[in-house]
């Protein structure tokens, strides 16, 4: 429960800010990115005094993957209070894209520095950090500067995402925050794809364990299911 406990406080001083106009204009340092580091920092502190190495480790393992779901989940969320179906959500969104690369430098920077000690959480970041990468692609993706195939990346969101009517909203989200007008057709694309996704990875049922049975709860697709069901956004194509 680790994750709960850090991550609520988080939620409340970081979450509103985050993917904001301030954030894009004047936190040219990643602040809010830092921040999150600082607070994560103190907490390991206080716990790494009760906990031997291997439940540190596990403690760590958490704390990364809870890191991907809360930007992940912050970047959806900015999505949803976003209103217009014709302009972005950011004043530049190139720069605003150059803002999450900035952030999530530091937050891998900060998980790597344990490296040396816990030299398994190399392979959780590397792991775990694969959907923010595909994100950040399938951004540059939509506003038209990069040359990539869109189908590569959505795979690889879809590993992580593991339901297609989820990887589905997510990309249309995606693409609402900064290119509206082609929300509509890049979640119809995803019909096309729909065979090749669901071979990769099949939907996961409930009943299915994971690697680490004490975060099962912590992991990304249940969460998006979490927040697609509380979501309140009309979204222009709906499943069938």
């Amino acid at each position: 429960v680790a994750y709960k406990y850090i991550y609520e406080p988080i939620w409340d001083t970081i979450a509103d800010e985050l993917f904001g106009t301030t954030w894009e204009k004047e936190l040219t340092y990643n602040e809010l990115a830092l921040k999150l580091t600082k607070t994560l920092d103190d907490f390991i502190a206080d716990v790494k005094v009760f906990l031997d190495k291997f439940l540190l480790q596990k403690v760590m393992k958490a704390l990364i993957l809870a890191s991907v779901i809360f930007y992940v989940e912050c970047l959806l969320f900015r999505s949803a209070l976003h209103k217009s179906k014709k302009d972005a959500s950011f004043i530049n969104s190139a720069l605003a894209i150059e803002r999450m690369e900035g952030d999530i430098k530091v937050l891998r920077d900060y998980f790597n520095g344990f490296v040396g000690d816990m030299p398994a959480l190399g392979q959780v970041i590397e792991t775990e950090f694969q959907v923010i990468t595909a994100i950040l692609e399938l951004l540059r993706i939509a506003i038209g500067v990069s040359d990539s195939n869109a189908s590569d990346f959505i795979v690889v969101l879809h590993r992580k995402v593991k339901d297609v009517k989820i990887t589905k909203w997510v990309l249309g989200d995606l693409w609402h925050l900064v290119k509206p007008k082609k929300e509509k057709e890049i979640v119809k694309s995803i019909k096309l794809l729909t065979r090749s996704l669901v071979a990769v990875c099949p939907h996961e049922s409930s009943s299915s364990t994971s690697e680490n049975t004490d975060v099962q709860s912590l992991c990304l697709h249940k969460s998006l299911a979490t927040f697609y069901d509380q979501s309140k956004r009309k979204r222009i194509v709906r499943w069938r």
